[in-house]
């Protein structure tokens, strides 16, 4: 009986102890990661910025480039979105969010390369012999 009321006054006091931890420092670490997520969210708001211009100016010139070398070589339209560096960061959120609105301007590109090509097939004229 001694033993259990031993362990169970060690574990009431290691409880309280640990349990109960300052305001203050709740506080401290609240604001720390306010700072922090404000922080990412620049971060975020300038790579959304800087890549959306990119993809604008990808979307104007290089698409009909893409166009022309599917003509020509179709290898080569693929060899484009394999040669893009991949953006690494310490802070993983950052991170998987530039990823995942680089690869939407990816597949936005592709999806007009690709339309763009559709068209052009439509409109050449197709002579049937009789």
């Amino acid at each position: 009986m001694l033993k259990v009321s031993v362990k169970c006054s060690f574990f009431t006091v290691f409880i309280i102890f640990f349990g109960c931890s300052d305001p203050e420092e709740q506080h401290f670490e609240t604001e720390s990661q306010h700072v922090k997520d404000s922080i990412s969210e620049v971060r975020i708001d300038s790579a959304f910025s800087a890549i959306t211009i990119n993809c604008d100016t990808l979307m104007v010139y290089q698409v009909p480039k893409m166009v022309d070398s599917f003509f020509k070589k179709p290898g080569l339209l693929q060899a484009f979105f394999k040669n893009n560096n991949k953006y690494s960061d310490a802070d993983k959120k950052v991170e998987k969010v530039i990823r995942e609105l680089q690869a939407d301007c990816d597949s936005n590109l592709l999806k007009e390369t690709y339309r763009i090509i559709r068209l052009r097939q439509k409109l050449k004229r197709v002579r049937h012999k009789r």
